[in-house]
């Protein structure tokens, strides 16, 4: 920075001798200049141990690989002061990370442009990127891993309902139909469920399940719905990492360091004064496939199409 005003003072004491194309010429390129030296942000993350610490590491390295500036790292304790924490903050820009993170992000986002990610989120007036795969994407994964499928069935409830209306219509651009469901409490959701099964054509239907704590609840709604889906030799897909393991026929895992690039994008173009809050969806997933169940239901992929998975099980 001492550099560029030194050319400038420079500029000013010669001024005399340089031709007015010159100057106009070199001003905007140090203007430039002096505006990327500027820029800076700051990324706060939890402070976690390994394996779970190469996550934050990943999306780190992705927001630091398309950020134009300097990137300052907070790392948070599990347990601290939200508010002494954000006033540490001397960057104008704020990427916030995780549950620590949102703590932070709720501090700042009304006075300073402040992104969150790494979370399920939905539109809350705090903007970033959720943890929620692009329907598109997960759409043309459903195509290629289950081509016969022609249905979609989708359960939600207040959480996940900001994805629909764009499920709907990259669905139906694809030529898919979007069952959407609405439900309020996990008591609903098992009736709506339970009304799936028992309807036709169900080797054709999939059921998605959204990142949504009721109508993809671990403890009641996910073991019910693998074990009827395995019964029946249905397809279901998942936005948690998780579920593939679980027996669904595939779920999205996150690509942290493309995650991180989309949060470098988007807390350049975010306005904190503007509302509603911007919420993106993520741009790009790899696949954890369970074979064992893709086997079940009558689908054999071969070595070309296994290599493009990040993740397969049983391992």
């Amino acid at each position: 920075m001492n550099i560029i005003k030194l050319i400038i003072n420079t500029i000013k004491r010669c001024e005399v001798k340089l031709n007015h194309f010159y100057i106009l010429c070199i001003i905007p390129l140090l203007s430039f200049c002096i505006s990327a030296f500027a820029e800076e942000l700051t990324v706060v993350y939890p402070e976690v141990k390994a394996p779970y610490d190469k996550i934050f590491q990943q999306i780190t390295h992705g927001i630091q690989s398309e950020f134009n500036g300097k990137v300052h790292h907070i790392q948070l304790p599990r347990k601290f002061d939200a508010k002494k924490q954000a006033n540490k903050i001397l960057t104008n820009k704020v990427i916030a990370l995780g549950k620590r993170g949102m703590r932070i992000a709720k501090q700042l986002y009304n006075e300073q442009p402040v992104v969150v990610g790494a979370l399920p989120i939905k539109p809350n007036g705090i903007s970033g990127v959720s943890l929620m795969a692009d329907p598109n994407i997960l759409f043309d994964s459903l195509h290629e891993l289950a081509p016969e499928v022609t249905t979609i069935t989708v359960l939600y409830s207040p959480a996940s309902e900001w994805i629909i209306e764009e499920a709907q219509a990259k669905a139906k651009a694809k030529g898919l139909m979007l069952n959407h469901i609405a439900v309020n409490d996990i008591k609903s959701a098992v009736i709506a469920y339970n009304n799936i099964f028992e309807g036709s054509n169900l080797e054709k239907m999939a059921i998605w399940l959204p990142l949504d704590p009721i109508t993809a609840n671990e403890k009641i709604i996910v073991p019910t719905i693998l074990e009827k889906a395995w019964e029946n030799k249905m397809v279901v897909f998942s936005s948690k990492p998780t579920h593939a393991k679980r027996g669904a026929l595939f779920s999205a895992l996150p690509d942290n360091e493309i995650l991180g690039q989309q949060l470098a994008r988007l807390i350049n173009n975010v306005d904190y004064k503007s509302r509603p809050s911007t919420v993106k969806t993520l741009e790009k997933i790899k696949l954890a496939v369970n074979l064992r169940t893709a086997a079940h239901l009558g689908f054999d992929y071969n070595s070309n199409e296994r290599s493009g998975f990040a993740l397969t099980f049983p391992n």
